[in-house]
């Protein structure tokens, strides 16, 4: 049972192809066409930070602190009504401070990146298709 949610995660970021955006000001800005620009950026970065030694490195481990600081996050999202970008930043940091706990597939890792790259643009990620 204690493997379930890992599995589940890993399965759902495994088929993960391409973010899917909620049309926010940023979205309704920019347009369609320069925010699938955007997001082919930040899929070109990811992949580019995934070549690097930090980003193999970062594949060796993470899971756990990722895991930890995702729930963690979700709940302090509920008290300031952002769950999903609550999530979505407490799995940033505790994926970065549990680098020893476990191991994330360069998939994993790629969609994190992107995440990140497209929040600071502007964007909200709705999820992946």
């Amino acid at each position: 049972m204690k493997y379930l949610v890992p599995l589940i995660f890993l399965i759902l970021t495994a088929c993960a192809s391409k973010p899917v955006l909620y049309p926010n000001q940023k979205f309704k800005k920019v347009g369609k066409e320069l925010a699938s620009q955007d997001i082919d950026q930040c899929m070109k970065e990811a992949e580019d930070y995934l070549d690097s030694p930090t980003g193999k490195n970062m594949a060796k481990g993470a899971a756990g602190g990722s895991l930890i600081g995702g729930a963690m996050g979700a709940v302090s999202g509920i008290f300031k009504g952002d769950i999903v970008g609550g999530a979505v930043r407490g799995a940033a940091v505790g994926g970065a401070g549990g680098a020893a706990a476990g191991s994330l597939t360069p998939d994993m890792i790629k969609r994190r990146y992107v995440n990140s790259c497209l929040q600071k643009k502007g964007y909200r990620i709705l999820g992946w298709d």
